[in-house]
């Protein structure tokens, strides 16, 4: 996917910044940490626009319930590509850089806590097996909050107050976790 390698060409630029130090005012390692949280934050902009799509033709009926069976599954596979992109990122981010890429995390998970609920509301009787496709996803959100909450992102000022009900529809037990944090 273009993120891995647009990640991996950073890494190599970072690893040659931090070999070749320039002075005393900009650290390169600072260089890195900014360049990783922009391509993080494209990452979660990325996923936030998979899920709106998704959404809008759910709820405007333009997918039969088979349709957004092979969406929903689709995305599941995509999303856990793009996630571990955006953790690995977060890994070697600067805490006073991660800000810059919350507003991207919190619209991700904004637009994830509306197309859980537009699918119960659309398909009230199927939509707990349309999530089943999406239990590994709950180790890769867990750790995003995690990455984000140890850099000092509280997860309560990037996720929706009904998060909560989200994960429970999802089983996601781990990624439950942070909803109180």
């Amino acid at each position: 996917m273009l993120a891995s390698q647009v990640i991996s060409t950073l890494s190599i630029v970072c690893a040659f910044v931090n070999a070749h130090l320039f002075n005393d005012q900009f650290a390169p390692r600072d260089i890195c940490s900014i360049s990783k949280a922009a391509t993080a934050s494209s990452s979660y902009q990325s996923l936030t626009t998979q899920i709106q799509t998704i959404r809008y033709n759910i709820a405007s009926g333009q997918y039969s319930l088979t349709e957004t069976e092979s969406k929903i599954k689709s995305f599941s596979y995509q999303a856990s590509s793009t996630l571990m992109d955006i953790n690995d990122s977060l890994t070697c981010i600067h805490s006073d850089s991660v800000y810059s890429l919350t507003q991207s995390a919190q619209q991700t998970y904004s637009e994830l806590d509306l197309l859980v609920d537009t699918c119960y509301q659309v398909y009230p009787q199927q939509a707990s097996s349309l999530f089943s496709s999406w239990s590994h996803l709950d180790s890769h959100f867990h750790r995003n909050l995690k990455l984000l909450f140890d850099s000092g992102v509280k997860a309560r000022s990037i996720l929706p107050s009904t998060f909560g009900h989200t994960c429970s529809r999802a089983s996601w037990s781990r990624t439950s976790e942070f909803t109180s944090r």
